[in-house]
């Protein structure tokens, strides 16, 4: 004869066998968005508080890395993969003009903390950047890196998208509202990019910037100047390069306003603002408050034309590159970023 199961022996039934299960259909459910974090911590840990002691190589394959060539317009770069032969989700990283070479301690371990947690990665190399020049050849050798992402075998072609750094970020902008690419664009993350080249050149030969509250001083990067000069006054006749020297803003924008078409035409061709109504990616977009080399009123005025998934104005970035002096501000835009990569890691599964 069989008893009765009285009220203490289900519970023990439940707290044996019961308890275990739920907890085990908790983990599996709760597991895509534990793992999205998790990487965004070892990235953030990594690539951008740089600690000394790297837990994310010991519990991740070693990357690996070849150098390849791509396109028409003479695209090569440095392809760093994920260990393992799975697709793999797969960023085109564009680090901008003048950018550091790819040995540089901040490059490597953005390149392989990508790597280690998930991402193809796609380094575009460029003389042109190199020598502080930014042209139309760029637009189109991005282009053809995301096409070339797409052929390969070892990327998932519906997960490729576009992370800029400062000119690096205008111009994957550019790229990414390309008709031949743009409805395919995962996504496009910005980090202190200009919206329209022309104005951040009158910026930049002014030394100051427009802002809600008027004209204000913004002393330029040296940098900065530099790339203006590079892209635009080499087009410039001698009487226009002289009517640009110690001028204002209004007198800046104005003079910028009376170049030619085909002078106007080398800045507009790698200015957003140009194309931003072919642009479909998603847009994550990241500045710093005090930046010198781009305003921040650029990424302003991006925002207003383009209205983006995520904006922060972030103290944790001089310009592109991290500074962790401060724990305050490390604590508060570091959250911000964690936040920001785990949506990103949560939509690459």
């Amino acid at each position: 004869m069989i008893g009765r199961i009285t009220g203490w022996s289900l519970r023990r039934r439940f707290a044996v066998f019961g308890a275990p299960l739920l907890l085990l259909l908790a983990l599996v459910l709760a597991w895509p968005t534990i793992d999205a974090w998790a990487r965004s911590a070892a990235l953030f840990s990594d690539a951008v508080v740089r600690l000394p002691v790297r837990p994310i190589t010991w519990l991740t394959g070693d990357p690996t890395r070849e150098t390849v060539q791509w396109g028409e317009s003479g695209g090569r770069g440095l392809l760093v993969r994920p260990a393992g032969d799975d697709a793999a989700p797969a960023l085109v990283l564009v680090l901008g003009a003048d950018p550091a070479p790819p040995e540089d301690e901040r490059v490597a371990r953005l390149l392989e903390a990508l790597a280690r947690t998930g991402f193809a990665v796609l380094l575009p190399l460029s003389e042109e950047l190199d020598a502080k020049r930014v042209g139309a050849v760029e637009v189109e050798r991005l282009v053809e890196a995301f096409l070339f992402m797409e052929r390969d075998d070892r990327v998932r072609d519906d997960r490729i998208a576009f992370l800029g750094l400062s000119v690096g970020g205008s111009l994957s902008l550019v790229a990414a509202a390309d008709a031949r690419i743009a409805d395919r664009v995962w996504f496009v993350q910005a980090i202190g990019p200009y919206y329209d080249a022309i104005s951040l050149a009158a910026s930049a030969l002014s030394a100051e910037h427009r802002t809600a509250e008027g004209v204000e001083p913004w002393p330029p990067a040296r940098v900065t100047v530099d790339v203006i000069g590079e892209t635009l006054l080499v087009a410039l006749t001698e009487e226009q390069r002289e009517a640009l020297v110690g001028v204002n803003l209004e007198s800046a924008e104005r003079l910028l306003a009376e170049l030619a078409p085909e002078q106007r035409a080398l800045l507009e061709a790698v200015s957003p603002s140009a194309v931003i109504e072919g642009l479909r990616a998603p847009l994550y977009l990241l500045h710093d408050r005090s930046d010198r080399f781009v305003p921040w009123t650029e990424s302003e005025a991006l925002a207003a034309a383009y209205p983006p998934a995520v904006y922060h104005r972030l103290d944790l970035f001089e310009h592109v590159d991290p500074q962790v002096g401060n724990l305050s501000v490390l604590l508060r835009d570091g959250w911000r970023l964690m936040r920001l990569f785990s949506r990103i890691y949560a939509d690459a599964r």
